[in-house]
């Protein structure tokens, strides 16, 4: 199974948060690569500096854990796929879909972003846990963990 990784869920596999076990054991269940937008790498960086400024981390923790997740890029534990016209094409797609559904989904841009790297990456599950995107998801026909 292609799992799409939302940036707060990969947050979680970095950072240890109340609930990060149930990531991580979802990671042990799938030996496929996790896939990301490097729209996500960019958003995973700004949360880390964002932990580490409220001090939810220790100084200078946030680089050297990010200094991780591009080791993890490297290795192809994280599969990133680049932004482009096909991205952004797609993620057009997906605002028309969510705003002409019934209720409308008020989708975010970011969002639809991420939802039309899942597409185009060819998940078929997608690891949120924000509720726009779940119903989003539903719609575009991908599962929901």
């Amino acid at each position: 199974m292609s799992c799409y990784w939302d940036t707060s869920c990969l947050l979680k596999l970095y950072c240890r948060e109340p609930d990060s076990e149930t990531y991580l054991d979802l990671v042990d269940q799938n030996e496929e690569p996790l896939v990301v937008s490097s729209l996500s790498v960019t958003e995973l960086f700004y949360a880390l500096l964002q932990k580490e400024s409220r001090s939810e981390l220790g100084k200078q923790r946030a680089t050297g854990i990010f200094a991780e997740v591009e080791a993890d890029i490297q290795s192809g534990y994280l599969r990133v796929y680049p932004l482009g016209d096909s991205i952004y094409s797609r993620a057009r797609e997906v605002a028309e879909l969510c705003y002409g559904s019934t209720p409308s989904i008020f989708l975010r841009s970011l969002d639809g972003i991420h939802l039309a790297t899942a597409l185009q990456s060819n998940s078929d599950t997608v690891v949120t846990t924000d509720e726009r995107m779940m119903s989003a998801s539903k719609i575009l026909g991908l599962k929901v963990l």
